[in-house]
């Protein structure tokens, strides 16, 4: 889950410039990527680059990228690059269903397990009612799930998997070399994890995890993004035992990690780029809205207690009331709307000017109607929202 907010047009072009500019710099080598005819070594084989048909720019950029990275033997990881034609949900819809590796339907109990929030009190019918998957996570689960399906049957021991929008670090080589020494030592030389971490988000609160070695760690839950990953032959056929997919695919392999051998190198050595705008479609927004947190690297809106209020909005059908309630909820109000009366306990509280009301943005309530002239003086108006 990628919220990252987008970058504007100067910071845009800078960011741009940076990845330019590492590409003229020395190539670095990993030399854990081995070569499928050499049996003397066990390594990493071939790389699967998830893309889709409509943005050939993007294979371009990632197979540059891969270009910049040589192999034990001294060429470059691009030779081993294999396309991926992703799931598109915007050109091929009615190929997302129809499936039974994917129950397109999770909870908030699902995504507070891994992410938890501690501010949040949700009650049970928030946690247990049913999300709907967008039609973009649906297209994303499947993209790896067929990956998986195209591991599970070849002869390589381990495949890099890839997204299409990331960039390697300039370390990325040395830090993933000592993790696969350290692994081959603890595992009498060959590593036995079923999926290994190269890109990650930790959760704002930290993911629970064990080191395993000084470069490695065994996560209990709390990672986010698929972007870059390692998946043996035993880890891919152990995923497609564990389906059907519940929810979006990188959450729903946490709820996984019970099962199987989960690790992550210390920090991530694969970041998403944050000059492209992300295609997928964030399903578990609106519900973490209406709980009043949301997640991702930075700092929620949500999180920040509105310094004006009480709000009030009066419209006519068809004035997009619902979507003005949903952008207060987005700002941190605690909103209700589109009700013919409030309780006599929370108008009572309005009236008076008192602050130990259960509500700060009140949107259609047609009982406040003939009110309006007693609470003006105490109320912030939305300009153009207000209707006598």
């Amino acid at each position: 889950m990628n919220l990252s907010k987008p970058l504007r047009m100067v910071s845009r072009l800078l960011y741009s410039l940076f990845l330019q500019g590492r590409l003229h710099l020395q190539r670095q080598q990993c030399l854990a990527f081995v070569s499928h005819s050499d049996v003397r070594q066990t390594g990493i084989d071939p790389i699967f680059v998830i893309n889709l048909d409509r943005q050939p720019d993007r294979w371009t950029a990632i197979y540059r990228e891969l270009g910049h990275i040589m192999d034990a033997a001294g060429n470059p990881l691009s030779e081993r690059a294999i396309r991926y034609s992703a799931c598109d949900a915007l050109t091929n819809p009615d190929e997302l269903f129809g499936t039974a590796d994917i129950t397109p339907y999770y909870t908030l109990g699902d995504q507070l397990f891994v992410e938890p929030q501690p501010d949040a009190v949700p009650d049970a019918f928030d946690l247990e009612r049913p999300i709907r998957m967008s039609d973009a996570e649906v297209a994303i689960a499947r993209s790896h799930i067929d990956i998986w399906k195209t591991i599970a049957t070849s002869d390589a021991s381990y495949t890099l998997v890839l997204e299409d929008d990331v960039w390697f670090g300039h370390d990325f080589g040395q830090l993933v070399d000592q993790a696969w020494s350290e692994m081959k030592v603890a595992n009498c030389a060959r590593p036995a994890f079923d999926m290994l971490y190269l890109s990650y988000q930790e959760v704002r609160h930290g993911a629970p995890k064990e080191f395993v070695s000084k470069t490695v760690f065994r996560p209990e839950r709390g990672l986010w993004y698929l972007s870059g990953y390692v998946l043996s032959k035993k880890g891919a056929l152990l995923l497609l035992e564990l389906l059907p997919c519940r929810g979006p695919v990188d959450l729903w392999i946490n709820h996984m990690f019970r099962e199987m051998d989960v690790r992550a190198l210390r920090r991530s050595v694969i970041s998403q780029r944050l000059d492209l705008s992300s295609t997928n479609s964030y399903s578990i927004l609106p519900t973490l809205s209406r709980i009043g947190i949301i997640d991702g690297g930075n700092t929620a809106l949500f999180q920040r207690r509105p310094t004006c209020s009480p709000v009030f909005a009066f419209g006519a059908s068809g004035f997009r009331m619902s979507s003005l309630a949903m952008a207060l909820l987005m700002l941190g109000y605690r909103c209700c709307s589109n009700f013919d009366r409030i309780p006599e306990c929370e108008l009572d509280s309005l009236l008076n000017g008192r602050t130990d009301r259960v509500f700060d943005a009140y949107v259609n309530i047609e009982s406040l109607v003939p009110h309006a002239s007693v609470v003006l003086h105490s109320v912030c108006c939305l300009n153009g929202c207000w209707r006598e």
